[in-house]
């Protein structure tokens, strides 16, 4: 995600009060990867980074114009998008109406090198991922998929293509419309009432290796150019630190060992810090400083100097910890080595924060910490107020499942009934009579969730350890479709245990049963009483071995779980 910033006057708007009295107006032009008009462009304003529905939006012209209005003020985020190219999102803070003007270039999506999973979704089955279609291979390389259609028109888009999952437009399309998410929809004229749909990858808009996305200020001087060139920066290195993760998981299926060399930046940023006189910059590269902290930098190597720096000049309320995760708060003051002075500031941005979801995220962190640490009194008074104060967003609903005293998931509770078909033998299903007389874990989890995949190290072991001992462990795929799984049993990890697919995933009654809101979601299950035996954080990462041992060596008080 690219991202911008606007000049404003730090008190006022910070606090999160400022008010508009004219439109702000951004215009420019929107291109392509080749500096041509795209077949379809909109530009959008959306009132945060998490909700998708602009509260402005404008179509860009033939030859790649726009103007975008709006009379929103404080933080708001610039969403460029384009058919055939990624979303560019950027954020302005907004005091007084703003005028500025830029040039902006797409970058083309990248495609996976292999198209033999190719899969549509569309009007037919509600874009639903978990029921896509395998298209058809055809001789010439192309992919179809046929049905019939009672509409003028079908959209559709196409699952597979892109590199990282997204769902994206065909190469076939009379029109395209906006999916709320950054995306298209190819739209296709239907005649006779039967579509064929043809995928071409020949027809694919491709870049040069290393193309980025470009944004060009009319004035390379403006506070909104230099931010700009700054979260770049920081944008850059936090790809290349996901890359490294993701090649080290790569190489040695497991994160054990890993470091990331921040040296080059630990020694630049301090002085840049001490260099900048606009208090704004000064404050984001600071947050910057803090971000390298969130992302393995070592605790001991990190200033607690520019920690207490960043909790003196960034207000507790500043619309800036918005941009940046929440958590880097209280990262600032655990690094700061003064967390008892710097409490106040944690508090105040919890009560007085502007922005919902970032006090909800606070509060969720502390429920975390509380309840881990065993302080169930204090943990119960987050939850308290985490329902009250947030329980419309999915943080809180999240909370729900993990913290609510009268949840169903619960070591000590019941496992709720469940019945579920084999993927690797026809006609074969798991429910809980025929897990019965195992110790089996339940495991809710995706090829495409990276924890989920961190955790396989740790399962492969336990599972080889544990199986000749009435152990089994259950899988159940939440990826869009069954071959997703096989693909990675076959290229990545054997996982040579039992398998299933949920339809429909999170929205499933299955997920709904089991409270499941995010993955990976253990649960460790005594077959005989139909009890459950762990959950969570005590089945992951070397606490899974633990835990384990614990019972299956009669270790666990009140196990009714037989040695075999």
């Amino acid at each position: 995600m690219k991202k911008g910033f606007v000049a404003i006057t730090i008190l006022s708007v910070l606090l999160g009060q400022a008010v508009a009295q004219q439109p702000s107006i951004i215009s420019g032009k929107l291109l392509g990867h080749d500096g041509k008009p795209l077949l379809k462009a909109q530009v959008h304003v959306l009132p945060n980074r998490g909700e998708r529905k602009a509260l402005q939006s404008a179509e860009v012209a033939k030859d790649g114009g726009f103007e975008i209005k709006f009379d929103q003020s404080g933080l708001v985020y610039l969403d460029f998008t384009g058919v055939h190219h990624y979303e560019l999102m950027m954020p302005l803070l907004i005091e007084k109406p703003l005028r500025e003007k830029m040039a902006v270039q797409l970058k083309p999506y990248e495609y996976q090198s292999d198209f033999s999973q190719v899969k549509i979704i569309g009007d037919f089955n509600e874009f639903n991922f978990g029921s896509a279609k395998l298209m058809e291979p055809q001789s010439d390389g192309t992919f179809t998929f046929e049905i019939d259609a009672t509409a003028n028109t079908f959209a559709y888009q196409i699952l597979g293509a892109e590199k990282n999952g997204r769902s994206i437009n065909g190469t076939q399309s009379d029109d395209f419309v906006y999916d709320d998410g950054g995306d298209y929809r190819s739209v296709v004229n239907v005649a006779d009432g039967r579509v064929k749909i043809v995928f071409d990858p020949k027809k694919l808009v491709r870049a040069k290796a290393g193309g980025e996305a470009e944004v060009k200020f009319d004035n390379p001087n403006s506070l909104a150019a230099k931010f700009y060139a700054l979260q770049r920066e920081q944008d850059k290195r936090q790809a290349k630190f996901f890359d490294a993760v993701r090649a080290y998981q790569e190489q040695q299926k497991s994160m054990a060992g890993f470091a990331y060399d921040w040296s080059a930046e630990l020694e630049a940023l301090p002085k840049r810090i001490a260099a900048e006189k606009d208090p704004i910059l000064r404050q984001v590269l600071l947050m910057h400083y803090l971000g390298i902290g969130g992302m393995n930098a070592p605790r001991d190597k990190l200033d607690k100097k520019l920690a207490a720096q960043a909790l003196t000049e960034i207000p507790a309320t500043s619309l800036l910890w918005t941009i940046s995760s929440p958590g880097l708060i209280s990262l600032a003051v655990n690094l700061s080595g003064e967390k008892e002075n710097y409490e106040g500031y944690l508090n105040e941005a919890l009560d007085k924060h502007p922005d919902r979801n970032l006090r909800a995220s606070l509060l969720s962190m502390k429920l975390n910490q509380a309840s881990f640490s065993g302080d169930t009194a204090n943990a119960r008074v987050y939850f308290n107020r985490l329902m009250k104060d947030f329980g419309d967003l999915p943080i809180a609903r999240f909370a729900k499942t993990q913290f609510d005293p009268n949840r169903r998931i619960l070591k000590g509770k019941q496992v709720p009934a469940f019945k579920v078909a084999s993927l690797d033998q026809a006609g074969v299903t798991y429910t809980n009579e025929s897990m019965k007389g195992k110790i089996y874990l339940i495991d809710f989890w995706a090829v495409w969730c990276g924890p989920c995949v961190g955790e396989m190290p740790n399962m492969h072991k336990a599972y080889e350890k544990f199986k000749d001992k009435n152990f089994e462990i259950l899988s159940l795929s939440f990826d869009p479709v069954p071959d997703d799984v096989a693909k990675f049993r076959r290229d990545k990890w054997k996982m040579p245990w039992l398998h299933t697919f949920v339809e429909k995933g999170f929205g499933s009654e299955l997920a709904k049963s089991f409270e499941v809101m995010g993955i990976p979601k253990p649960i460790l299950v005594d077959g005989n009483t139909n009890t459950i035996l762990a959950t969570e954080m005590d089945l992951r990462g070397e606490r899974l071995e633990k835990t384990l041992a614990s019972v299956l060596e009669g270790k666990t008080n009140g196990s009714t779980a037989a040695k075999p």
